[in-house]
């Protein structure tokens, strides 16, 4: 392939992966997702006070609702706010970047360890499909700590093939994979995995006389970007996502799949807890290879997938099939077929550990793998087509179905998505703080917090003074702050109580109260006298909140 033919395909794929990922970044969602506008205002914090909102000095792990955040994206907030301002596009701006540049490591990988002759069409077909990835691309329009740790793994699994034959690059690598570790809870169970199965597969290579003092360098890189982490590992706030979520987990009443009133003996062997578990995790392992998920069911949480799109094309499930078998069946393929296979099999293995049936957040590491079988695939196909007439029409006919997706891209990812799901993405918000902001700071508010907690959300659209959240939202003290996990039930923004609303007490001072149509129903507006200000729709035109004034005379 001709050097100026590759640029001109790489400018072409980074273009459309920039555009699909770039255009209304942050408009759609149109919504803040709580988890987005929590990393939001802890890196706003940390900006003006150097602390979180809970008034922990640079936090290893952020506190945040039911369990903690990894620290990476957060982190990576900080310095951009002051260029961009807190805004929703700030936000996902750290995963936009992050996601194109796994593209270009992606393509770096590919090239590495996959031999000469192949290596050009199969990191270009690769890049391609990772570029127009449903899966991929809605977490690059948000803020999902998962993506960031994609990146980091990507970049860090070149560097590490790179470093077999130029040893300086390990610590790189090294560098890379221990903060992918510590950017995602995923990871934490994927790393050692793979680390101990590239460690013995090429042990020869990095005992060797020119890369041992590289291997040591590399352990020590990994071990002072881990220490901090370490430290805390033992803390029910690092342990608090893997025991909530984990199958495994003791505080779990029941098993799945127990069967009840079997007698004596019986009841041991068929509802023994060690056969439960084993038969629980495997088929949610088995799960994520499942075409019927990929490719035509997708997740099942509306908010970690797109309407009318599953993880991958349909049209992409022939392609998966043969370059599974070309993978599985060409040796000639090496370290391709080495990385693509391993990491084919490890990849759910940290989904595959918690409840949910089919998860493309904790699965998303997969996706590098499943682009390199369908590009596989696709590369088989071109190879067994010997005429020119037949080469130009399969062109011509690719070129009509990436049209195809783009367009479908577009019709889910910006129209569909808003119509159906701006609730899922906690649409409103924004229009409640900016009704907030038009009334003077004596004007006093009730937030409804019975179904959510919003405080938030609100902290973030109103900018509200991190110092002032501190002083006035107590929770822990910095000792307690991986100890204590629990919460506050109500929270206080100046003028604004965020609370579940009591019908007696707050209808005895003039105030607006804010809540969904549940909290205030047309009912309760009757009855308890109150004058209806405004309604916030959804894109859908169905009530997202309601924002009454009370009348105590």
């Amino acid at each position: 392939m001709k050097k100026y033919t590759k640029t001109i395909l790489f400018t072409f794929i980074i273009s459309i992966a920039v555009i699909v990922r770039f255009y209304k970044l942050g408009d759609a969602p149109a919504g803040l997702y709580l988890d987005e506008a929590s990393l939001g205002y802890s890196a706003y914090s940390i900006l003006e006070t150097g602390k979180d909102e809970f008034g922990k000095i640079l936090p290893i792990a952020f506190r945040s609702f039911s369990d903690f955040k990894t620290p990476i994206y957060t982190y990576i907030l900080v310095p951009l706010i002051p260029v961009f301002g807190l805004t929703k596009f700030t936000v996902r701006f750290p995963s936009f970047i992050l996601s194109i540049l796994t593209l270009f490591f992606l393509y770096l990988l590919i090239n590495e360890i996959t031999p000469k002759k192949h290596s050009g069409p199969i990191a270009f077909l690769s890049m391609l499909l990772l570029a127009i990835s449903p899966w991929h691309i809605l977490f690059a329009r948000s803020a999902f700590e998962c993506n960031v740790a994609l990146f980091f793994f990507t970049a860090g699994s070149f560097f590490f093939f790179k470093s077999l034959k130029i040893p300086k690059y390990l610590p790189l690598s090294a560098g890379f994979l221990a903060i992918s570790l510590i950017a995602y809870h995923a990871q934490r169970i994927l790393i050692p995995i793979l680390g101990a199965i590239l460690f013995v597969k090429y042990k020869s290579i990095l005992t060797s006389k020119i890369h041992i003092r590289y291997l040591v360098l590399s352990i020590l890189v990994a071990i002072a970007i881990l220490l901090p982490t370490i430290s805390i590992i033992n803390t029910p706030g690092f342990l608090a996502r893997a025991s909530g979520l984990n199958i495994f987990s003791q505080e779990r009443p029941t098993t799945s799949g127990m069967i009840s009133d079997i007698p004596g003996n019986l009841n041991y062997l068929i509802n023994n807890r060690y056969y439960l578990l084993l038969k629980e995790f495997s088929s949610l392992y088995v799960a994520y290879f499942s075409p019927r998920n990929l490719f035509s069911l997708g997740d099942y949480d509306k908010r970690a997938s797109y309407p009318e799109l599953a993880t991958f094309f349909v049209w992409q499930l022939p392609f998966y099939l043969l370059g599974l078998y070309k993978l599985v069946k060409e040796k000639e393929l090496k370290e391709l077929r080495f990385f693509g296979l391993t990491y084919f099999l490890i990849s759910p293995l940290p989904a595959a550990v918690t409840r949910d049936p089919y998860s493309s957040i904790r699965s998303l590491q997969m996706v590098i793998p499943l682009v390199i079988i369908i590009s596989l695939g696709i590369y088989a196909c071109w190879q067994m087509l010997k005429s020119v007439l037949f080469k130009y029409t399969a062109i011509g006919a690719f070129l009509i179905i990436i049209i195809y997706s783009l367009t479908k891209l577009y019709s889910s990812v910006i129209i569909l998505n808003e119509y159906h799901r701006a609730q899922e993405w906690n649409y409103g918000w924004q229009d409640v703080a900016e009704f907030i902001k038009g009334k003077d700071s004596q004007t006093m508010f009730v937030v409804d917090t019975a179904r959510q907690g919003p405080y938030i959300e609100l902290a973030f659209f109103l900018k509200h003074n991190p110092s002032k959240f501190q002083k006035e939202n107590f929770e822990v003290t910095p000792e307690e702050y991986y100890v204590k996990m629990d919460r506050r039930s109500s929270w206080n923004l100046g003028n604004v109580t965020i609370k579940p609303i009591e019908w007696g007490l707050d209808l005895n001072k003039k105030q607006f109260l804010i809540g969904d149509s549940l909290a205030i129903s047309d009912e309760q507006i009757k009855n308890h006298n109150l004058t209806l200000v405004k309604d916030i729709l959804y894109p859908n035109k169905g009530i997202a909140f309601r924002i009454v004034e009370t009348n105590p005379k």
